[in-house]
């Protein structure tokens, strides 16, 4: 078997260089991650895996490809998640969320969409929705990739529990962030209480 070589400056090599940037004191990992239905959807997703540093003790994900969707319009999506350790359980949800995004039209996803993921964001946990929000803890660095004439927004995949996902469509996305912020929500705890 045969695998195609990406061209240099592909725009694998522009987003992967942009996590670089993000964090130049972390090692940044780029493993291909395509397993079963998710290779028949998106065949080139990577996901990069950024290494805690000497300040901070949590790993990051972020997704490499999930922009390929719709190539032709103007702004793609990636994703990004955090956890406590290297997780497999975080890497696969990072992989739904790419191939829920990149299905049907009506499956697009971007800032302030919360999914339902149908079991806990790691094996036990209470967390079953996914809210997609600005990546507050990174800041626009991150959030903002230019490649060619396109941008690719980053944004957070943060596990939540059903009933933050009913106050969210409720309340609105506000409502939910300012409770977070008002209880100081662990984000990197798996088994944290509702808020909501």
């Amino acid at each position: 078997m045969r695998f195609a070589r990406r061209r240099e400056n592909s725009a694998h090599d522009q987003i992967l260089a942009h996590y670089k940037a993000v964090w130049p004191d972390r090692n940044v990992v780029d493993a291909h991650w395509t397993p079963g239905s998710i290779a028949q959807r998106l065949p080139s997703l990577h996901i990069a895996k950024i290494a805690p540093s000497s300040t901070q003790s949590m790993w990051t994900f972020a997704t490499i490809g999930a922009s390929d969707v719709a190539p032709s319009e103007p702004t793609g999506l990636e994703f990004v998640a955090v956890a406590k350790s290297d997780s497999a359980a975080v890497l696969m949800r990072l992989g739904w969320i790419a191939w829920y995004h990149a299905g049907p039209p009506e499956n697009r996803l971007g800032a302030g969409h919360t999914v339902p993921i149908g079991e806990g964001w790691v094996d036990g946990s209470p967390l079953d929705s996914i809210l997609l929000t600005l990546p507050y803890l990174w800041g626009p660095r991150l959030e903002h990739c230019s490649i060619g004439h396109r941008h690719i927004q980053v944004l957070w995949a943060l596990p939540i529990h059903q009933s933050e996902r009913d106050f969210k469509i409720a309340h609105g996305l506000e409502a939910l962030e300012q409770r977070f912020e008002e209880e100081h929500v662990d984000f990197l705890d798996p088994f944290r209480p509702p808020v909501a």
